[in-house]
Order: structure tokens, then sequence, then C-alpha cells
């Protein structure tokens, strides 16, 4: 289809850039003709590109299931200062997972990440913690991610079938998976595959529907920080989920930093040819993946399951991380060589890896030529804009093959990506996301500069919750705090009903505590969204649970909570969630005394 379609929109930019005479007369300037002719190549280079990605990504290939219990799973959480997140995101992977293996990497945290994880180790023989110090710490996710590997390396046993069906999973400390992630995993497109070495799934944002992500700003701020948070969901779920796809069909697909799985046997297999899976460069991610496809094996994606993680509603910090992230795409064109001499991929893979390598420097070239070429013809022109209407229909052309391919994902964000956003809303959303794209002009210079200049040394992004932590909240008192953080007669009555186990009510209290960071998480971005049924549904959830156990002060806050929901009153419902915080938190202490250290 490429070879149809490029020499079509190389002819059509031609007439628009080069023959209409709107930006000059050909063949009067040299170099001004130079500068049309590369204009119009990298104009039908990039229709084309996108061409595919819309073909690729409106077709619909149905993933097949298997059991996750083929595998064995261990999900990898490299943490720096992450106390805001790090809990819920253990609590939900163990909570939708109840086989999977969690892993902390505390990368010589400064705050209670480290902590906070013990205190869920004593609950759960599932989470483990590996903690990094200095001088061997803070030198980069992949040497954390290296020695995670090696960590489990060693609880997996040397047996190569065991390790052959075992699957590495790496999660961002905000990162939710949904919960058919591990079957879907399973299935025979996927690890199925004998040959599958990686496998990268959609990524989505979490907070798309919060109506205050600046909660130390006023109603503009919270505004632009909500666009930018549906526009970071659209770009995942609809542009760069249609380069996947069409990486799919390349044999190309990159891993991402959040959802991406390895093999065991392949991590081990890239640890023999380079001395350990993951390298040092910024995108340590997309670098691994290079190299897993250089050893022959396959790299797959999938729409059907996705990890969920936060949107940055601040522009300084979309800034930072995007021109982080390009910097590491450009570092990773050294890898290039490797793979050509590989000779694994077929012609389409190796011309699809090329152009996403050199995106960066063609942009710039864009910038540079495009208002050179603008100034050029205003100067010579004078009203050239109004002299003819066929330059006016080659001005709106020009308009169109600026504008549409790009504002074409806000209605397909509705469309193809199931988003709940009405028709108006997506055209805008895509009217704003063609000036989301091209900030991307910015992010690639900023990255050409850094890398020019030796600069790869990044502070870490800050969490949105890190903010909320500023606010000035009171804890309310809904209840007497007389009331037990924890019934006993309710436990030993529970105890009777599981057989006369002690041992059996035990565990089911110790459940509760690993699931309430998971709970709590639910109420807050439900709060968020102001969303009255999932607010109820996560509310009842911990009252029915609390109730249960015998956690008197935690259910009775839930219930005062719920009138809050009735009324519609999201509001005092903000204000109160420190106060159901600050219980859950003394509830799990509560078992943490009496159910686990009796045990």
């Amino acid at each position: 289809m490429a070879v149809v379609l490029c020499p079509v929109y190389g002819t059509a930019a031609s007439i628009v850039f080069v023959f209409s005479g709107t930006f000059g007369t050909f063949g009067d300037h040299l170099v001004r003709d130079i500068m049309l002719i590369i204009v119009s190549v990298i104009s039908a280079l990039a229709l084309t590109y996108i061409s595919l990605l819309l073909f690729t990504f409106l077709r619909r290939e149905a993933h097949t299931t298997r059991q996750a219990a083929d595998f064995e799973w261990h999900l990898l959480v490299p943490c720096l200062n992450e106390e805001s997140v790090v809990a819920e995101t253990v609590s939900a992977a163990r909570t939708s997972f109840p086989t999977a293996h969690v892993w902390v990497i505390d990368d010589a945290s400064d705050d209670r990440t480290g902590t906070i994880v013990r205190g869920l180790q004593d609950f759960d023989n599932h989470v483990h913690l590996i903690t990094r110090v200095s001088p061997n710490a803070r030198t980069g996710k992949g040497d954390a991610l290296n020695a995670a590997y090696r960590q489990v390396g060693q609880f997996v046993g040397d047996n190569p079938h065991r390790r052959q069906h075992t699957i590495i999973g790496v999660l961002d400390a905000d990162g939710y998976l949904s919960d058919n992630t591990l079957d879907l995993l399973a299935g025979p497109q996927a690890f199925g595959d004998e040959q599958t070495g990686g496998v990268q799934i959609e990524v989505w944002m979490k907070n798309r529907n919060d109506k205050r992500p600046r909660p130390l700003n006023g109603r503009w701020k919270n505004l632009v920080g909500k666009v930018l948070i549906r526009l970071q969901d659209i770009e995942f779920r609809t542009a760069n989920s249609a380069m996947q796809l069409l990486r799919v069909k390349t044999g190309t697909v990159g891993m991402g930093g959040n959802g991406q799985f390895n093999r065991l046997s392949v991590l081990d297999h890239l640890a023999e040819v380079d001395g350990e899976p993951w390298g040092k460069k910024l995108s340590e991610d997309f670098e691994l993946g290079l190299k897993i496809l250089s050893l022959g094996y396959r790299t797959h994606y999938t729409r059907d399951a996705h990890v969920s993680q936060e949107a940055l509603p601040y522009f300084r910090r979309l800034l930072t991380q995007r021109t982080r992230w390009a910097q590491g795409l450009l570092e990773c064109a050294s890898l290039l060589p490797r793979l050509r001499r590989a000779k694994v991929l077929n012609v389409a893979g190796l011309l699809e890896l090329h152009f996403l390598m050199t995106q960066a420097w063609l942009s710039m070239i864009n910038l540079l030529v495009i208002p050179i070429l603008t100034i050029l013809a205003i100067v010579d022109g004078g009203t050239w804009l109004w002299q003819s209407t066929s330059q006016l229909l080659t001005l709106f052309a020009a308009i169109i093959f600026l504008v549409l391919p790009y504002a074409m994902w806000g209605p397909l964000y509705r469309i193809r990506a199931g988003a709940k956003v009405g028709w108006l809303n997506s055209v805008g959303l895509g009217l704003l996301f063609l000036g989301y794209v091209y900030l991307t002009y910015v992010f690639y210079a900023r990255a050409i500069g850094r890398m020019l200049t030796g600069r790869n040394a990044w502070a870490k992004t800050k969490r949105n919750a890190d903010d909320l932590r500023q606010l000035d909240t009171t804890p309310l008192r809904i209840i007497p705090t007389a009331a037990p953080l924890l019934d006993r007669a309710v436990v030993q009555e529970l105890a009777i009903e599981l057989e006369g186990r002690e041992e059996y009510a035990h565990e089911l209290i110790s459940t509760f505590a690993v699931i309430w960071p998971k709970r709590l998480a639910n109420v807050q971005l439900a709060t968020a969204a102001e969303d009255r049924d999932a607010t109820w549904d996560a509310i009842a959830s911990i009252r029915v649970a609390a109730d249960m156990l015998g956690a008197t002060r935690l259910a009775g806050t839930a219930a005062h909570l719920a009138k809050f929901v009735e009324a519609g009153d999201f509001e005092k419902l903000r204000e109160a969630l420190p106060t159901l915080e600050q219980l859950g938190a003394d509830t799990v202490e509560e078992i943490r005394r009496d159910v686990v250290a009796a045990s």
C-alpha cells in the first residue's frame, strides 16, 4: 500500500508546494527549489505514514485468551520517592492477579516508599522489596530493572522450562493493569507463541475524567489541565496505538516503560549477549525492545488489555517528560546498525524503524524550511494570498495537508477507542490535538539541543498526588472516636463461620489490608471525576467489607460519606477524604497489631 500511496501523495505535494506558484516560481532560485522539493518529500512521507496508521487502526483484530496459570508472572515496579502512589499500585496488582508476584525496587528513596511496601509485606508474601542503596542506586531505571531481573532469576531458579514460561512485567509506580491482562498475554498471539519475546499493552490515562486535576489552582488552570490530560489519553489510545498496530505488521513493535512484558528466558539471552538485559539509554524500554528484535524474537502489541497511568496536567512537566522521551528515542538510533547486521527484519520493518528514528530531524527541517518559504513568498508576492482563486485553493489544500491528518484522531478517539465524549467534543478535541501534535517540534528541538551538548541527566517527574499533600485539609470527626477500629467479637464470629479456623479469619482480614489502598484509590478517582455511580459503588465496597470484618469506625465513616454522594455534594466529599484515608490507615495498623502479630 505504501508503494502506491507515496507517489500519489508526492504528486499532490509537488502540485501544492512546487508547481502551484504559491511559494514562488519553480526554477527561479535554486535554494528555494531545493527547499520546496524537501517539503514535498517530507509531506509525502508523513501522509503515507499517517494513512497506513489510519488503515491499520480501523481494522479490528480480536485476541484470544488462555489461562494465565500456564505461566508464572512477576511484576516489577521501579520506585524513586513514590510514597503517594506505590501502595495503591501494589494493591491493585495483587487484587487483580492473586498468583502474581510484585517486586518493588526502591531506588534509594528519600520518602516512605520502602516503609509502605514493608507494611504490605506483613500481609502478603507475594510482595517483595528490593532496596538499592548508594553508591549503587539512582544510576538509571535500566540498572534498577537489571537488579530486579537478577533477584527474580534467583527466585525462579535454573529450570529452563520454568524460565521459558516465566513472564516479567514492568509497571510504573502509578500503573494499573486491566483485569484481563494476564489471560490475554497467555494467548496464542502473545506468549502462547514460543517465539514471542516481548509484548506491550495499550496505555490509558486513569485521571482522564478528573474535574480538578490542579487542586492548588483556579478554574482556568484546571481547564488547561483537563485538556492536557484528555489530549494525552487521545495520544496513547489512538495515534500511539495505531503506530504500534502498524509495527505488528512490520514486525517492529516497541516496548514502553509501562505495561511491557518480557519472557525471562529472552532476558537471559540478552544478558548473555550484552551483560544485562536493560541498557542505559534514557528510553531503556524502547532500547530493550530493539535488542529483543535483534536476537530474532518476535514482539507484539495488543489493544485488548491496557495499563492505566497518570497524565500530566502541567505543561512544564509534560514538556520535560516528552523531551526526555524524545532524547531517549534519538539515542536508540545507535542500535540500527545492530538490527541491520542481524538481518532479522524485512524491508518494511527496517523502513519503519528508520523513518521513526529520523522523524525528529525531518521535523526540524520542516520547522526551518516552511517559515522561510512563507516569508519569501510574502516578500516576493506582496498580496500573493489574494491574487487568484487557484492560489487560495492551493493554500486550502496545504492547510488540509497540515490539519486533517492530525485532527482526525479526535473523532477516532470516540469511534474506535470507545471514549465517552460527544461528537462535537470529539471534533474540538481533534483540533486541539493538532496543536498538541505540533508541540513535538518543541520536544524534538530541545531533545536535539540536549543531545548535541552532551546533557542526559534528568530530574524525576513529580507525581500529581504530591500536590495534594500541600492542601490544607483538616480531618473531619464524622463519627465518635469511641467506636472501635476493629471489633474483636466480630473477628471471633467470623472465625466460627469459617469452620472454626481462626487462621482463615486472619487470612481474610489480612486480604482486606492488602486491598485497602486500591479501594481508597477507587473512591479518590471516582470523586475526582464527580461520577456519582462509581463513587457510590466504591464507598459501598468499603462499607460492606469493613462491616464484615468488624471495622466499625471505618464502616460508619463510609456510611456517612455515602450521604454526601446521595446529595451530590462532591465538595464536602473531597474535604472528608483525608478522614477516610486516615481511618483506613489506622484500621490497617490495628489489623497488623492484633492479627498479624498473633499469627
